[in-house]
């Protein structure tokens, strides 16, 4: 009896400690972490004080926007809601710092101290003889005042006309948690309202406004949609989810809603940066934007178009050729895949995409099955079988292999720039350099791309000198692998020590103490990085942790819309320099 207690209690013991095992892994596994954030309450977002700097390219041809900057001047007012006070002045100082340095006369206000009809009468009295338009955004708005100057372009501020924009509260967004409405007024509108008593209150104008004529205003992104259609993965990065609702409800692409917007709303103070950067200094080399025709009654001049000029990035896709090695899985076939393949995999000389098992639930799509399970922890494996096929079935189309996940970014004209002075001959490879103890690794999120010649060694050397089977950490098991076989590690930075890969969303590396002290980022990263913009290149490569959406937002804003009136250009070759000097 007793031996068939302890029997009994043996087998409790150990289905106990298997169900606790089973927790434990469902617990760190981001199906947890997805069902946590559901029913977690949406939190505001937290500000701080830091500055990021300024930063110029003096190769940019930028005359245009001047002169529109000159002749369609524009007054900001931004506002704070009354439940703003606890960060609004240091969410205020980052709108003065990023797109607010582009308005003509920037006016911040708290409902506070003062309504938002006062704040305009106010401005009417002081101001009105000043400013053609004027702008009215809640300070959660990030805005391209180059496009905004382009869409004024087209109407005159004599006219008594008006634009505006409803954002209402949305349950999974950390920001923008009051309903707003944000406003442009032509000059005439502004003195129309402040001499027809329509600014005694929020009643009185919204009468007004029903006897005014509204002009289109689609390119402010107006949002008031159920809660429920709202993905609630999107809510740190909810500024995207405007043009993301447009292409998935209402037809419309996320390249004309992207390059066409005016304003981002929802936006936190760390994504105006990334914005701010991402806009106004990241390009792909040899690549100048195209400018779009500006023709106007209501504009004193017309600004020709001007084309699109990639002659030089067309030459480096033909002399720098690179096959791009995606590795996915299962449950990103029809997100990260299809996003890859419609934005920066069309720039790669071949893009190969990799899985546990073959996929062509895509049109146009394969996805090449490995025979080895999809498991993270089995991604060195995979990693090594996806370099083994890419070599042996499309080795002799490139120079060099680029390994990525379907969740990277990449600027395929920005890594051939830096691949271009060295051999494909030689066995090296690039990335972004991590250290753990005494091994120096390149981040697999990040990517890393290796010479013909080191592929080639990893291929014929990885079963007898490396690691073997399927588990392992993949990319610090490929720096071992790599350093064993004597693949020389390549430098990445560019001429001003600022990186051009990098392991996390730029967030991470442009904003000054982003992350606590003990994030392990600052722990594994083997080359200082700097502060604020200095942090990033110009010609900056990859990004990880990119959503299908900002991929899209990133090869819009990168090779078809720039912010109107900015030709963004690029320095002359060291050999142009001195035939220029002779």
């Amino acid at each position: 009896m007793k031996l068939l207690r302890l029997f009994q209690l043996l087998i409790l013991s150990t289905l106990f400690w298997l169900f606790a095992l089973e927790l434990l892994i469902f617990c760190s596994s981001t199906t947890f972490i997805n069902l946590l954030e559901l029913f977690q309450i949406p939190y505001k977002e937290r500000v701080s004080d830091y500055d990021i700097g300024l930063r110029s390219h003096r190769w940019d041809d930028d005359r245009i926007a001047r002169l529109l900057g000159q002749q369609i001047r524009v007054h900001c007012l931004v506002y704070m809601d009354r439940s703003d006070y606890k960060f609004g002045a240091q969410k205020a100082m980052h709108v003065r710092n990023s797109w607010g340095r582009r308005c003509n006369r920037l006016t911040i206000i708290s409902k506070r101290n003062v309504t938002l009809v006062e704040a305009y009468r106010q401005i009417y009295v002081d101001f009105h003889n000043q400013f053609d338009w004027l702008l009215v955004v809640y300070f959660d708005s990030y805005v391209i005042m180059e496009n905004l100057r382009f869409l004024l372009a087209h109407y005159s501020p004599s006219q008594e006309i008006y634009f505006s924009a409803q954002h209402e509260v949305q349950i999974y967004a950390h920001v923008g948690q009051v309903s707003t409405t944000d406003y442009i007024f032509s000059g005439e509108a502004l003195v129309q309202l402040a001499t027809r008593n329509c600014l005694q209150n929020e009643i009185f104008l919204r009468e007004c406004l029903r006897r005014m004529k509204k002009a289109p205003s689609e390119a402010l992104l107006s949002f008031n949609v159920p809660d429920e259609l709202i993905p609630y993965t999107l809510r740190n990065n909810f500024w995207l989810w405007p043009c993301a609702f447009r292409a998935a409800y209402e037809n419309q692409s996320l390249d004309s809603c992207f390059g066409g917007a005016i304003l981002f709303p929802y936006c936190s103070a760390m994504q105006m940066y990334t914005l701010e950067f991402s806009l106004y200094h990241l390009r792909p080399y040899g690549h100048v934007n195209p400018l779009p025709e500006l023709s106007s009654s209501s504009f004193p001049m017309t600004i020709a178009s001007r084309p699109l000029n990639d002659r030089l990035a067309r030459y480096m896709y033909r002399s720098v050729r690179i096959i791009c090695l995606v590795l996915s899985w299962p449950k990103t076939y029809m997100s990260g895949v299809k996003a890859v393949s419609e934005t920066w995999g069309r720039h790669c000389n071949r893009v190969v995409y990799y899985a546990g098992s073959s996929q062509t639930t895509l049109s146009g799509v394969e996805i090449v099955g490995l025979n080895v399970s999809d498991a993270r922890g089995n991604l060195w494996g995979k990693t090594k079988a996806a370099f083994h096929h890419a070599y042996k079935n499309y080795g002799h189309e490139a120079e060099w292999f680029y390994k990525a996940d379907d969740d990277t970014y990449a600027i395929m004209e920005n890594m051939r720039k830096m691949l271009k002075p060295y051999s494909p001959h030689n066995p090296i490879y690039f990335g972004s350099p991590f250290k753990l103890r005494s091994n120096l690794y390149m981040s697999g999120g990040a990517g890393y791309v290796l010479s013909k010649k080191a592929v080639k060694i990893l291929v014929r050397g990885a079963a007898k000198n490396c690691r073997p089977g399927d588990q392992g950490t993949e990319d610090l098991d490929m720096g071992i692998c790599l350093r064993l076989l004597n693949v020389r590690f390549g430098d990445s930075r560019d001429i001003f020590g600022r990186h051009r890969f990098f392991s996390l969303s730029l967030e991470h590396f442009l904003i000054p103490d982003r992350d606590d002290e003990d994030f392990w980022l600052k722990e594994y990263l083997y080359q200082t990085i700097g502060t604020g913009m200095e942090c990033c290149s110009t010609y900056s490569i990859s990004i990880h942790n990119v959503s299908p959406y900002q991929m899209h937002f990133f090869e819009t804003i990168l090779y078809k819309n720039r912010p109107y009136g900015l030709i963004a250009g690029h320095p002359p070759s060291r050999s142009s320099r001195k035939k220029a000097a002779v």
